[in-house]
C-alpha cells in the first residue's frame, strides 16, 4: 500500500509499504479524507517524530475489516479517531486529565496515521460519524475538539468579548464556538489576506491585520481601553503570544492553543498586577461526541475553511512545502486518500 512515511527534519516520502496486520481488538481503516495541521507542519520542520511513522491525525475513514475480539464495530461504518489513547492507569486518567496521559498513544504522532491508504487502528479509540457528517466534514471533528477542550477549561461567560490570535482552523473554529457560546463580540487578529477574510466571512466583529496597524492601539479603540475578557492565542508565534498579555483586561484569560517551539517572553509584571488567567490547552478527548454533534447538527460548518483538496501522491510539494511558503493562502488543506 502506499503511505507518507516521515524520515526526518524535512523529509517525507510516500512510498509503497506493507499492509498493516490487524490485532484481536484493532479494526482496518481506509482513510478517506486527512487534514494537514500546523502540528504536522512543525514536526516536519523541526524533526519532532520518530523517523519511519506514518502521519496523518485528523482523519475520517471507513472500516474495511475487524479483529476477531471486535464486536461493537462492523465493516462498512464510518468513522474517526480520537486525539489519543490514554492508559487510563496512571494518576492524570484517573482524575479525568486524558491530554496529559504519562503514557498515551497518538495516532499520526506515536503510532501510525492516516496519511495511508490502510490503517490498523485500536477499537477504543474510535467514534462513529453519523449520516449527517460527510468523510470531508469528519476531517475537522479533531480539530474541533481541540477548541471545544480549550473552551472547556476556562470560566468562559455568556457576554464575553473575545479576540482570536491567529485565523488558521483553530482559530476559525474557535471564532465559531466563542459565538455559539454567547460572546458579545469576537475580534480576529491576523497577517495573512486569506486567512483574515476567512475571519470575515465567519462573522468576526473586527478583522485585523497586525502586519498593517498597531493592533494594541485596534483593541484599545476597540474596547475604549478596557481590552478583551479573553485572547486566544492560535498562532503558535512567540510575538503574539507576548503580546497577549497587553491585549486582555485586568482580571481577564488568556488561553492557549497554539504550540510555540520557541521561548516566549512575557510581561509578568502586568500579569501579576492585572492578576491575568493565563490557561494551556492540549488536544481533546472527552469532547470527541460534543464534536461531532455541533458539525452533525450544522451548528458550526467546517466547509468554507477547506481551499484545497490534494492527493496523497503529492502531499509534500502541494502540501508541506506548501504550506510553509511565507506567501501561501491556504486555510485549510485535505488529503484525499
Amino acid at each position: 500500500m502506499k503511505a507518507a512515511v516521515y524520515e526526518g527534519s524535512q523529509e517525507i516520502t510516500v512510498k509503497d509499504v506493507p499492509e498493516p496486520d490487524v490485532g484481536p481488538t484493532e479494526v482496518l481503516v481506509k482513510p478517506k479524507y486527512v487534514g494537514i495541521c500546523g502540528t504536522d507542519l512543525s514536526a516536519w520542520e523541526y524533526g519532532m517524530y520518530e523517523p519511519g511513522l506514518i502521519m496523518g491525525h485528523e482523519f475520517s475513514g471507513e472500516i474495511v475489516e475487524v479483529g476477531k475480539d471486535v464486536s461493537s464495530w462492523e465493516v462498512g461504518e464510518r468513522i474517526v479517531p480520537n486525539s489519543l489513547l490514554p492508559c487510563g492507569k496512571c494518576s492524570f486518567c484517573k482524575a479525568q486529565k486524558f491530554s496529559i496521559c504519562d503514557d498515551m498513544q497518538m495516532v499520526g504522532i506515536t503510532m501510525d496515521g492516516g496519511l495511508a491508504e490502510l490503517v490498523t487502528l485500536p477499537q477504543d479509540m474510535l467514534h462513529r460519524l453519523p449520516k449527517a457528517i460527510d468523510n470531508k466534514k469528519g476531517a475537522f471533528v479533531e480539530p474541533l475538539s481541540i477548541a471545544l477542550h480549550g473552551f472547556n477549561r476556562i470560566n468562559f461567560e455568556r457576554g464575553n468579548s473575545v479576540l482570536i490570535l491567529g485565523t488558521g482552523p483553530i482559530g476559525i473554529l474557535s471564532l465559531h464556538f466563542a459565538k455559539l457560546l454567547g460572546a458579545s463580540v469576537v475580534y480576529a487578529s491576523e497577517i495573512r489576506s486569506a486567512r483574515l477574510e476567512m475571519a470575515k466571512q465567519s462573522g468576526a466583529d473586527a478583522a485585523i491585520d497586525p502586519s498593517k496597524e498597531s493592533l494594541p492601539l485596534r483593541i484599545e479603540s476597540l474596547t475604549k481601553g478596557i481590552g478583551v475578557d479573553v485572547v486566544v492565542e492560535c498562532t503558535g508565534v512567540p510575538g503574539p503570544t507576548s503580546e497577549a498579555f497587553q491585549l486582555v483586561k485586568r482580571g481577564g484569560t488568556i488561553l492557549i492553543l497554539g504550540i510555540s517551539e520557541e521561548p516566549v517572553e512575557v510581561d509578568f509584571m502586568r500579569g501579576v498586577l492585572n492578576e491575568l488567567n493565563v490557561t494551556f490547552s492540549y488536544l481533546g478527548y472527552a469532547e470527541f461526541p460534543e464534536a461531532i454533534r455541533l458539525l452533525a447538527e450544522e451548528m458550526i460548518d467546517p466547509m468554507p475553511l477547506v481551499t484545497r483538496v490534494i492527493s496523497l501522491d503529492r502531499v509534500v510539494e502541494d502540501g508541506f512545502e506548501a504550506l510553509r511558503s511565507p506567501d501561501n493562502q491556504d486555510v485549510k488543506v485535505l488529503v484525499k486518500i
